[in-house]
């Protein structure tokens, strides 16, 4: 990518981290970006996340040979369809999307009459933070990055992709995309939820201070994503509601078991599935860790 121009569509905490990984890593040659507000503008460019940001659409996207958007995901289709008579034939996009399958269903078709190409990703990256003043360079650094390119996908166009994304730090996965949003709702969409039942439930107002004052570290760890943006995750429920309805069915199933298993004064059946989550969870932990890059900073330009 070091001699191309990429456009990063929504400067919030993924395209801001992007760009500056970019432009600390040099990546690109030129990074543009498209913001909503126009103190944003002055903003992005001083924090060092993009050469020049734009308001208008077609400012951010008609010199672009990558485009990656980083909006909501409900907004893609639209800001897509209203970007796509200012892009030039070949231009490669992708996304960093939540869920895959239809904005696949709808954007390949779409690029591909425009003689343009659409490859999804999803970066499984983040924080509960967002916006672009907590843009951080390092926040792909280990992290599994999705890529759901379909039959029709050109290998070199998939392979730009994936290099695109080791190159900020990520390891890429080949996944198709109904897969990918079917277990992506239950390591990140139900859990999201569930953070936020519990916040919502354990710190109801109408219950007064001394149910709050209870709640210590191991209740903030287990809340930490509900503080997130609304508007984001919002969007991320209904876009993936049908595989997070089924995973919300199968671990209500486990909720009524252990009800049962206490209305039962069942010690057994407690200790076994509580040993047997934190053996899995161990493990799970030990692998991840091993991911997880000694180095900071995104990867140096590949020398020439």
């Amino acid at each position: 990518m070091h001699g191309n121009t990429v456009s990063l569509i929504g400067l919030g905490l993924l395209g801001g981290s992007l760009g500056k990984a970019m432009l600390q890593g040099g990546l690109a040659k030129r990074v543009l970006g498209l913001v909503r507000r126009e103190e944003s503008i002055q903003q992005a460019q001083e924090a060092g996340i993009v050469h020049q940001a734009y308001l208008e659409p077609q400012e951010a996207v008609q010199e672009a040979d990558l485009i990656i958007l980083c909006t909501p995901v409900l907004q893609i289709p639209a800001l897509m369809e209203k970007m796509l008579p200012h892009l030039r034939p070949g231009t490669l996009v992708t996304d960093v999307g939540s869920v895959k399958r239809e904005l696949v269903d709808h954007l390949e078709p779409l690029l591909t009459s425009a003689g343009c190409i659409y490859i999804g990703s999803h970066p499984m990256a983040g924080s509960e933070r967002h916006g672009l003043e907590h843009a951080d360079p390092n926040l792909f650094l280990g992290a599994t990055c999705v890529i759901t390119p379909t039959a029709t996908s050109p290998d070199a166009s998939v392979q730009t992709i994936m290099q695109f994304w080791e190159s900020v730090g990520g390891q890429p996965l080949i996944m198709e995309a109904a897969q990918h949003d079917q277990w992506v709702a239950h390591a990140s969409h139900l859990p999201h939820a569930v953070a936020a039942m519990l916040a919502w439930r354990t710190l109801d107002p109408t219950q007064g201070s001394l149910q709050a004052e209870l709640c210590s570290t191991g209740f903030r760890d287990t809340t930490r994503v509900a503080s997130g943006s609304p508007e984001m995750w919002a969007d991320i429920l209904i876009s993936n509601r049908s595989a997070i309805g089924q995973s919300l069915q199968s671990h209500q199933e486990q909720c009524t078991e252990l009800k049962q298993w206490l209305e039962n004064n069942d010690r057994a059946s407690i200790l076994e599935w509580l040993a047997e989550s934190k053996m899995r969870r161990d493990q799970w932990l030990e692998s991840y860790s091993k991911r997880q890059p000694t180095m900071k900073g995104p990867r140096p330009p590949a020398r020439k």
